[in-house]
């Protein structure tokens, strides 16, 4: 029982554990970040972004992340979907 507790807190705690690098933020396309964490089936990032970068002078477009991680996961969300089906 305590492993089935701790083993999903570990995966939540997972991002914390590694913060975000100047590369993850400086010269970044938003839009194009946005639509990679949706089309992995990622939840949205932008909050952990526009919350880390700020300490490497970046400001993270919310608008931008926003429009991609929405195109991205429908995209993913269609892939998932055929897949599915497939299997019926």
């Amino acid at each position: 029982m305590r492993l089935g507790l701790i083993l999903p807190l570990s995966f939540l705690g997972g991002c914390a554990l590694f913060p975000l690098q100047e590369s993850d933020c400086k010269g970044v396309n938003w839009e194009r970040r946005g639509y990679a964490d949706g089309y992995a089936g990622h939840p949205q990032q932008y909050l952990r972004l526009a919350r880390e970068c700020p300490r490497f002078g970046v400001e993270v477009s919310e608008a931008d992340y926003v429009k991609g991680w929405q195109a991205g996961y429908d995209e993913w969300y269609r892939l998932i979907g055929s897949i599915d089906r497939r299997r019926f």
